[in-house]
């Protein structure tokens, strides 16, 4: 059983002093004598007190965040960045404020350029942690890694979300379970197209996420449940998805099943026009979604609850400033939508049921 919390009640108790002058001694704010305060912090010292790491944040000097965000797909992003901002906006209480900085698409080389910038510039501002989500490829991260490098070394603290980064010192990231989400859709799939060939279009296997989303659905695939299984790569670049699935279609004419791992799948789904020969799941809650699941373009999409996604990294930069132990890696759970269900995820996506917990 784990011990009794201390309290300022039970210091004002032992110390024969009020709760508000314990809460003076204990903060320093507020007039009392220098001998009461000793005494009280004699007591509190004596019985173990340890102050909530947040209501120390609000005495303290005030604690700037920074996040820096590029993805093609501005819907994905853009929940993510609502995450980030409800975040910010709960932890303003305790004298913390958030300096988002969103990017808007080019190109990959354009957009690590401009994150590097960005990061500088908080870091001249006196940001202590910085959130990153980089839509980029490992092989194209050099430049970012050594700004992120240049600035850990001055006690910058960096986490990252949606797309894990390989850093030295990062504090955490937060993404989803890709190895989960690629086993389910392997799931949906085999209910419709067991024995015959299924495709997954994916932005790119070389990936540390791509690569999980292959090997769930392969794991659960593992018993000969589809006659093939084939892989198609676009890289998440708009140009490039809907001549990438063209391709898969006309190269597989026996195609039955399709995942699509990232939210580029509306673009994707937009070559199909209504093919009902085909069972597809797609990935996240975009606006184009609630009419491919109910014209039966797409039979389900990985809800990778990006909203939350943000919400969480942020939540564990903030604590990890505190010195609080954090995860080094959370994985948010993914749900299945369905049209039947879908109502339920539209009304509010910051707001949903499930994240009650939160």
């Amino acid at each position: 059983m784990s011990e009794k919390k201390v309290t300022i009640y039970d210091i004002a108790e032992k110390s024969a002093c009020s709760a508000v002058t314990v809460h003076r001694a204990l903060t320093g704010k507020g007039r009392i004598s220098a001998a009461t305060k000793e005494r009280v912090l004699q007591v509190a010292d004596e019985l173990g007190y340890k102050a909530n790491p947040a209501a120390q944040g609000l005495r303290r000097t005030p604690i700037k965040l920074g996040a820096v965000l590029f993805c093609p797909v501005e819907e994905y992003v853009d929940d993510i960045v609502d995450g980030i901002a409800a975040a910010g906006e709960s932890l303003e209480k305790y004298n913390v404020s958030t300096d988002i900085r969103k990017i808007s698409y080019t190109d990959t080389k354009t957009c690590l350029t401009a994150m590097c910038r960005h990061i500088d510039e908080l870091a001249a501002t006196g940001c202590r942690g910085i959130l990153l989500f980089a839509s980029a490829w490992l092989d194209e991260l050099s430049d970012l890694t050594a700004c992120i490098a240049r600035h850990t070394q001055n006690g910058v603290r960096f986490a990252t979300v949606a797309n894990d980064i390989p850093l030295d010192g990062k504090v955490a990231h937060v993404g989803v379970n890709a190895l989960m989400a690629g086993s389910m859709a392997a799931e949906l799939l085999a209910l419709s197209c067991r024995d015959h060939a299924v495709a997954l279009l994916v932005a790119s296997n070389d990936s540390p996420v791509g690569r999980d989303y292959v090997d769930g659905f392969r794991r659960f695939a593992a018993d000969n449940v589809f006659s093939r299984i084939v892989l198609y790569e676009h890289f998440d670049d708009p140009t490039q998805v809907a001549a990438v699935t063209r391709q898969m279609l006309s190269e597989n004419p026996d195609l039955r099943g399709v995942y699509m791992t990232t939210a580029s799948s509306v673009l994707a789904c937009r070559v199909l026009k209504n093919d009902r020969s085909l069972s597809v799941v797609t990935t996240d809650l975009l606006a184009e979604t609630p009419t491919l699941l109910q014209n039966k373009t797409a039979a389900a999409t990985i809800f990778q609850n990006p909203f939350k996604q943000g919400r969480t990294a942020l939540r564990t930069l903030y604590r990890s400033l505190l010195g609080e132990a954090v995860e080094s890696t959370a994985l948010i759970t993914p749900h299945i939508l369905l049209s039947s269900n879908l109502h339920s995820y539209l009304f509010n996506k910051g707001a949903l049921p499930y994240e009650s917990d939160l």
